[in-house]
C-alpha cells in the first residue's frame, strides 16, 4: 500500500463511548487522534450501552453478545451511561443458583464473560479483514477476550497485531478467579504467553509493568512497549471553559473548598471498599469546627455500590457531602478542575503495576491530591510529581493533620522540578502508538 494513502486500524474494544467509565476513555482518545498520524480508526465495539458513532467522528460497528437475556438488556439501556459498578451476578446471588454462576464465570467462559461478545465479533472483524479495510488490529484489555479474538485473526489473515493492556493482565488481576494461585490461573497464563508470542507489539500502560512482563518473557521483549494512561489536553480545555458559563456545583462559591473523588473506589466490583479512615478524619474535623458547610464540600461523583453509599451516610455529614452518581465526562472533568482537593484510593494490598486513569487527569488539573494508597507505580508517579500527599494506611490518624493543612493552606502545590507532566497528554501517547502501528505493519 501507498504510504501516502490513509492506514486504517481495526480497534476490537469492549469498551466504548457511550459508556462511561474508565476503561473507554485510553481506547477512545488514540481513536479520535490517530487520524492526525495517518490512521483511520475503525471500532468493533459492543451494542451493549447503545448504538451511538464515535465521539470524534471515527466508524464505529457494533455486534451483540451471546446469551444475553432481554432483562440485561433493557438494564443496560437504562443505565447507558452509568459505570458498571454493581455487584457481579456470580457474587450478588447465593445458594445453589450463585454457585453455578460462579462456576460457569470461572471454566466455561474463558477468558472471560465476555467471550460472548467476541464470539459474536469474529465474522464481521474476520469479513473487514479479508475484504482489505485494515491494514492492522488493535486490542484493548480488559476483557482479555478482545486479545483472544485478535489472535485468531491474527493467525488466519496475518496482520499485525498491537495488543495493549490497560491493565496488566495475569499480574494484580481484576477477575476473582485469577487472584490465587491454581488451575484457573494456569490456564490464563497459558492464553497470556500464547497471545504474546504472536502478537507484533504489546503495549503496557506502565513501565513497572512492561519490565515485568519483559523478564516474564524474555523472547517478546524487543516488542514489550510502555504508553502510559493520560489525558486529552482539548477535553479539558472545553471543560474549564464551560466552568464560567455554567454552574457545574449549585450553592458552593469561590471561597468554598472542595473535596472530590471522581469514579469508582475499588478497582475490584466484587469487592466493595471506601476510604474509611478519609471520612473519619472529616468528620473529626467536623466536630472540632474545621469544617463546616460554610467553607467545605464533599462531591463524590460516579457510581457507588449502595453498602458503600449507607456507610458514608451514616456519619451524619448531611450538606457537606454530595453524592451525584453516574455523570457525563464533561460533568467530571469540571469538578476535577474546580476542586481543591482530589481524592485517590486503592483499597488493593499492592498496586506494583498500575496506574488508575483519572490520576492523570488529576495531575493536569494542578489540584492538590490525596492519595490514599499502597507502595507501587501510583506512589512513584505522585511522588516525581509533587502534587500529592501519599498515605499508605487508611488510618484517620495520620490522614487528619494532612486533611487539616491543605484545608487552612488551600495552596496548590508545585510540581518538581523536571516533572513534566505534558508528556501524558493524548497527543504525544497517540504519536507513540502511530509509531509502533508503523513499525509492525512495515515488518
Amino acid at each position: 500500500m501507498d504510504d501516502r494513502k490513509r492506514k486504517k486500524l481495526l480497534m476490537l474494544c469492549y469498551h466504548y463511548p457511550p459508556e462511561v467509565s474508565g476503561g473507554v476513555e485510553r481506547s477512545a482518545r488514540f481513536a479520535r487522534h490517530l487520524g492526525d498520524f495517518g490512521w483511520e480508526s475503525v471500532v468493533l465495539t459492543t451494542n451493549r450501552w447503545g448504538a451511538e458513532g464515535g465521539r470524534g467522528g471515527e466508524e464505529v460497528v457494533r455486534v451483540g453478545e451471546l446469551f444475553r437475556r432481554s432483562r440485561d438488556r433493557m438494564e443496560d439501556r437504562s443505565d447507558a451511561r452509568a459505570p458498571a459498578q454493581r455487584v457481579p451476578a456470580a457474587h450478588a446471588c447465593a445458594g445453589l443458583r450463585g454457585a453455578f454462576i460462579r462456576f460457569v464465570e470461572k471454566w466455561i467462559l474463558i477468558p472471560d464473560k465476555h467471550v460472548r461478545w467476541a464470539a459474536l465479533a469474529f465474522a464481521p472483524a474476520l469479513a473487514m479483514l479479508r475484504r482489505g479495510q485494515a491494514d492492522a488490529i488493535y486490542t484493548s484489555s480488559p476483557p482479555a477476550s478482545a486479545h483472544v479474538l485478535a489472535l485468531a485473526l491474527r493467525k488466519l489473515t496475518g496482520k499485525p497485531w498491537i495488543m495493549d493492556l490497560r491493565d496488566p493482565w495475569t499480574l494484580e488481576p481484576l477477575n476473582w478467579y485469577l487472584r490465587t494461585p491454581g488451575v484457573r490461573l494456569s490456564i490464563e497464563k497459558r492464553i497470556e504467553r500464547d497471545c504474546f508470542q504472536h502478537a507484533d507489539a504489546i503495549i503496557a500502560n506502565t513501565e513497572e509493568a512492561a519490565a515485568r512482563y519483559r523478564d516474564m518473557y524474555p523472547a517478546c521483549a524487543p516488542r514489550i512497549h510502555a504508553i502510559p494512561n493520560g489525558y486529552d489536553a482539548e477535553e479539558l480545555d472545553a471543560a474549564r471553559s464551560s466552568i464560567a458559563r455554567d454552574e457545574i456545583l449549585p450553592g458552593v462559591g469561590d471561597g468554598v473548598f472542595v473535596m472530590s473523588h471522581v469514579g469508582t473506589f475499588s478497582r475490584r466490583t466484587d469487592e466493595p471498599s471506601f476510604p474509611k479512615g478519609f471520612f473519619d478524619a472529616v468528620a473529626s474535623l467536623e466536630r472540632a469546627g474545621l469544617v463546616t458547610k460554610r467553607n467545605c464540600r464533599i462531591i463524590l461523583a460516579g457510581s457507588m455500590h449502595p453498602e458503600i453509599a449507607r456507610a458514608i451516610e451514616a456519619y451524619g455529614l448531611g450538606e457537606l457531602i454530595s453524592m451525584s452518581g453516574p455523570i457525563a465526562r464533561e460533568d467530571a472533568l469540571r469538578i476535577v478542575l474546580r476542586s481543591d482537593l482530589l481524592l485517590l484510593y486503592d483499597s488493593g494490598p499492592e498496586a506494583q503495576y498500575y496506574i488508575r486513569g483519572k490520576l492523570y487527569e488529576y495531575i493536569a488539573s494542578g489540584a492538590y491530591i490525596l492519595a490514599i494508597i499502597p507502595d507501587g507505580a501510583t506512589r512513584r508517579l505522585l511522588d516525581r510529581s509533587g502534587r500529592a500527599a501519599a498515605i499508605v494506611s487508611d488510618d484517620e490518624r495520620e490522614i487528619r493533620p494532612v486533611l487539616a493543612a491543605a484545608i487552612v493552606e488551600r495552596g496548590r502545590p508545585a510540581p518538581r522540578t523536571g516533572f513534566d507532566a505534558g508528556r501524558y497528554e493524548a497527543r504525544a501517547l497517540t504519536a507513540a502508538l502511530a509509531g509502533i502501528l508503523d513499525q509492525v505493519r512495515h515488518g
